[in-house]
């Protein structure tokens, strides 16, 4: 499906062939990026997905043109966009779209592999000016149904 998750498959079949672990991809974040500019990365579920899925849906969002460093760089075409699950405030899905989306997005794959919610997100430190921060600035606004 993708270069990154076969080389992933690669390291399991290793650790468990040559480490004798137990391994599964059961439950495996797997991200995705387009190479197009702007670029495009993402994880986990779509909000249309965790709709689907029967999630309460709470979703965050930052536009690149209201932060500091994309102005800087003349590159404000994009956006973060976290889906959340309104109940638990978990990170479910997110899409980074724009300057080095495709960079940015790890972030939100550690995020969501370690089952963080976006106050966590929210409340971790980011410099500033980074593009990154961003993701921060969409994680302090999650809006959740009324």
């Amino acid at each position: 499906m993708f270069t990154h998750s076969a080389r992933d498959d690669a390291d399991l079949l290793y650790r468990h062939l040559a480490k004798d672990e137990e391994i599964s991809i059961e439950g495996r974040t797997v991200p995705w990026a387009v190479f197009t500019d702007p670029q495009v990365g993402h994880v986990g579920l779509t909000e249309q997905e965790a709709r689907d899925e029967g999630y309460e849906v709470g979703i965050g969002r930052q536009d690149f043109a209201d932060q500091g460093k994309p102005k800087a760089l003349g590159e404000i075409e994009g956006f973060v966009k976290l889906v959340t699950d309104a109940d638990t405030d978990e990170l479910l899905g997110a899409h980074v779209v724009g300057e080095q989306g495709a960079e940015i997005v790890h972030e939100l794959v550690l995020a969501i592999e370690l089952g963080a919610t976006a106050d966590q997100v929210a409340d971790t430190m980011h410099i500033h000016p980074t593009l990154p921060e961003s993701i921060n600035s969409a994680a302090g606004g999650v809006h959740k149904p009324s």
